[in-house]
């Protein structure tokens, strides 16, 4: 076991009875955590793992699979947290996994020992040497392939031997994001209590922060405009709240805006991280502000040609699936568009969503941004569309915020965007929709998947 996951336990043994984790209706200390550990030990001895397994785990928040995940890392074994929204038979090829346990909400354990490839990857062989144990993320697979990125767990627990402060925390980001696991081991490491939520509607949201007393509440500004604008949090004592986080996806100032009309006394802060890179330490300008800044924990930052780089210590080892997305440098280019204004840099969208409109570029975010400046429209996802003449055109849908007649909800929406759009940014068609653009994972969804 890593001299960083042994303090990382002893951290956790030194909270004593303190609540760790509010779940389905029920509340556990971290001694109860810490004896289920110790059951999740003894399990996994009797299993017969070894080392150099590849273990996939698929799971939710709960008592059993935090106790799960750190046991496996004890045993230094490489945990690939396995997406629960995805098939599986690829992500447990590509992550080279020897088992795979599955925990249900109710910590009920199903394992199934896999084939093992004959051939192991270079990157598991160096954990293995290095005596550590090993994280592999999947990314997104919004441009293709959803990458395997393996970690070590020495590297990513780097951050956590610094002393926090002690908070309750709503485990809104997955079990299997980087920025969840962040928010684990974070609030666990400094004596914490995590509330998990299964319902990520903003009324059960409000609800559970409410009757769990939450302190810090981390989400994507597509919910987070959701919960501004749902009415729900209106009845409802959110006076706990002290810090709101955001991040995974641009803010758009009417959303930052409401956040703050809404959450005056709370600290409304940005937070940016990739899974290749970690959640650096950052810092706003304001709490009104979508300017950014970004240091510490080795963290090196630059800029090219409007594209965000970052070197930091830690930084994956690699994929397991595809070549390293690290120049020789140790740099990775984030594929984030941003400005720049001195050490503070403001994000502009994603690279790999711009539409390319007779050879100008346009950001959706940018586009998106401006319709929700109008209070009618409750949310919007803009994306490109093929033309014979100017290669793609911008579409837009939108779902409206109140019944209004959608004919003139159009007009209103194309009058503003040709005062503030330039003429190439302007979406020549416009449908309105009643479902939800927002993903499972709370982030707008510009494709119409069928």
């Amino acid at each position: 076991m890593s001299g960083r996951f042994e303090a990382f336990l002893e951290r956790l043994e030194s909270h004593g009875d303190r609540e760790c984790l509010v779940c389905d209706g029920g509340t556990h200390r971290y001694t109860d955590l810490l004896r289920e550990f110790g059951s999740a030990r003894d399990r996994i001895a009797t299993l017969g793992i070894k080392r150099r397994s590849v273990v996939a785990l698929r799971a939710d928040y709960s008592l059993q699979s935090v106790a799960a995940l750190f046991a496996l890392l004890a045993a230094r074994t490489t945990v690939a947290m396995l997406p629960r929204d995805r098939v599986a038979d690829a992500l447990l090829a590509d992550c080279h996994a020897t088992a795979l346990l599955d925990i249900d909400p109710q910590g009920h354990w199903n394992w199934t020992t896999l084939a093992a490839s004959t051939e192991r990857h270079p990157l598991l062989v160096a954990i293995e040497a290095a005596g550590d144990a090993g994280i592999v993320l999947f990314t997104s697979g919004s441009t293709g392939r959803p990458k395997a990125a393996l970690q070590s767990m020495h590297r990513f627990l780097g951050k956590f031997g610094r002393p926090g402060k002690s908070f309750r925390t709503l485990a809104f980001l997955l079990f299997d994001h980087v920025a969840g696991l962040d928010t684990l081991f974070y609030t666990l490491s400094n004596g914490g209590t995590v509330v998990v939520t299964r319902d990520r509607s903003p009324s059960a949201v409000s609800r559970l922060i409410e009757d769990a007393r939450v302190e810090v509440l981390s989400a994507s500004p597509t919910f987070l405009r959701l919960l501004c604008l749902a009415g729900d949090d209106g009845e409802r004592d959110l006076s706990s709240l002290k810090i709101i986080t955001y991040g995974s996806e641009p803010m758009d100032p009417r959303t930052l805006a409401l956040l703050n009309e809404r959450f005056a006394g709370c600290r409304i802060s940005q937070k940016y991280g990739t899974t290749e890179t970690g959640s650096p330490l950052s810092a706003s300008r304001a709490n009104d502000s979508l300017w950014l800044k970004l240091g510490g924990d080795g963290m090196e930052m630059k800029v090219i040609n409007g594209l965000l780089h970052l070197r930091s210590e830690s930084t994956i080892l690699g994929y397991l699936n595809a070549p390293s997305p690290l120049d020789a440098d140790g740099w990775y280019c984030t594929g984030d568009l941003v400005e720049v204004d001195g050490e503070w840099i403001r994000f502009r969208g994603r690279s790999s969503d711009q539409i390319n409109v007779g050879g100008e570029k346009v950001a959706p975010s940018e586009v998106e941004q401006a319709m929700l400046e109008l209070d009618f429209v409750r949310e919007a996802a803009v994306s490109g569309e093929a033309n014979p003449i100017m290669g793609q055109v911008v579409v837009a849908r939108i779902v409206l915020a109140e019944a209004i007649d959608e004919r003139d909800a159009m007009r209103r929406i194309r009058v503003h965007c040709r005062s503030r759009l330039a003429p190439h940014m302007i979406p020549v068609k416009i449908q309105c929709v009643s479902a939800s653009l927002s993903t499972s994972r709370q982030k707008v969804q510009r494709t119409v998947r069928g």
